[in-house]
């Protein structure tokens, strides 16, 4: 065993020092100063280009948005490993560990795809490490590719059992999205899980033990009601209440997935509903963090979906792509003092890396603290 253990310990070593060499993962250049924070809300809006903040504001009659009043305002560049344009495992798994991936695969090593010898730290397990309470909520499937970056790690983003299972075991504090037809009460709760399915229940819930939330992924889609399903407001609002109790802090990621969705069809119309509830949950963390004192609020996205296009004659603006581009995509920060640098573009591992750094963890401790 010692033997494997050594072999295991060079091929590890091996695949770090070329990542490194290549630029696979880590700061290029890391921030002279940063200050740590007790909380992290990471918001991502999956498919979010500029151009949706700018075609949302115009259809919806909106001057600032909520995400426009934080003070740093600069640019996620998101193309994966070898590829121009990401998908949203690659996009999220940059995030998460502060690693450029493969298309597909979910927080692994790209040389390592099968697990065989580690995996990168997300920054979620980051937190648990420093002994943060942590929270992954969404509105697409639980087993989603940006929840399931946050909080599993497989070869494959279609692997939706294998995410299941790995968020049952993750001792994650919360995980809330779409039902998957995976789990039910009974699997949950042997998991050490409460099983939440309704709005109501979600009110009721004390946040004294760990909850998984499965909610109808219609009504998160399309921002109804039918089937007592919360908007993304109020799991974000209900996330901070229950995460905030821990005293050591805690790490959320909220994931508004649905602006990607409607883009993907071309459905603007129900795009801007969308992006709308997401700038809306956006406030709700900035009024915690303005309130709290300790709280770092980033929002950004893991690619642009659609290709959407000014023009200028009609004011307007159109889909050119019914897929994802490889355009950079809006980052904002809710303090100055974080490490970024208003009006700076990063490459998308650099904002993973540097909430690792940000959440506490010593430097070249993980990849994501590089």
């Amino acid at each position: 065993m010692a033997i494997f253990q050594k072999i295991a310990a060079v091929i590890i070593a091996a695949l770090t020092t070329l990542a490194n060499v290549t630029g696979y993962f880590g700061l290029e250049v890391k921030p002279d100063t940063y200050k740590t924070y007790k909380n992290v809300i990471l918001m991502i809006g999956d498919g979010m280009g500029e151009n949706h903040l700018n075609s949302s504001k115009l259809a919806l009659g909106i001057e600032e948005l909520n995400m426009e009043t934080m003070p740093v305002r600069g640019q996620s560049k998101t193309n994966s490993l070898f590829w121009m344009t990401t998908d949203s495992a690659a996009g999220a798994s940059a995030l998460a560990c502060g690693i450029r991936n493969f298309n597909g695969m979910i927080s692994t090593y790209g040389l390592d795809p099968l697990s065989v010898f580690a995996n990168p730290k997300t920054v979620t397990e980051v937190a648990q490490d420093l002994g943060k309470a942590t929270g992954v909520v969404t509105t697409d499937y639980t087993a989603g590719a940006t929840p399931g970056a946050f909080s599993s790690h497989t070869y494959s983003r279609d692997n939706d059992v294998i995410i299941t299972e790995q968020q049952l075991a993750s001792d994650i504090d919360l995980i809330w999205g779409g039902f998957t037809g995976i789990i039910n009460e009974e699997i949950a709760t042997a998991s050490g899980y409460t099983y939440i399915d309704t709005a109501t229940e979600l009110e009721a819930f004390d946040g004294k033990t760990k909850s998984f939330g499965q909610f109808d992924f219609g009504d998160l889609e399309y921002i109804t009601n039918n089937h007592d399903t919360p908007h993304l407001e109020t799991l974000t609002e209900k996330a901070i209440e229950v995460l905030s109790k821990d005293e050591d802090g805690f790490f959320l990621m909220i994931e508004g997935a649905c602006i990607d969705k409607h883009s993907h069809s071309n459905d603007i119309e129900n795009m801007y509903k969308s992006f709308q509830e997401f700038d809306n949950a956006i406030g709700i963390a900035l009024d915690f963090a303005a309130e709290d004192g300790e709280t770092l609020v980033i929002v950004t996205a893991d690619h642009e979906t659609g290709g959407l296009t000014y023009d200028a004659e009609n004011n307007s603006y159109y889909y050119t792509s019914g897929s994802h581009t490889n355009a950079n995509v809006p980052l904002f920060v809710s303090e100055s003092d974080a490490g970024f640098v208003n009006g700076a573009k990063y490459k998308n591992r650099h904002i993973g890396a540097q909430i690792g750094l940000i959440l506490g963890a010593e430097e070249g401790t993980y990849p994501c603290a590089k």
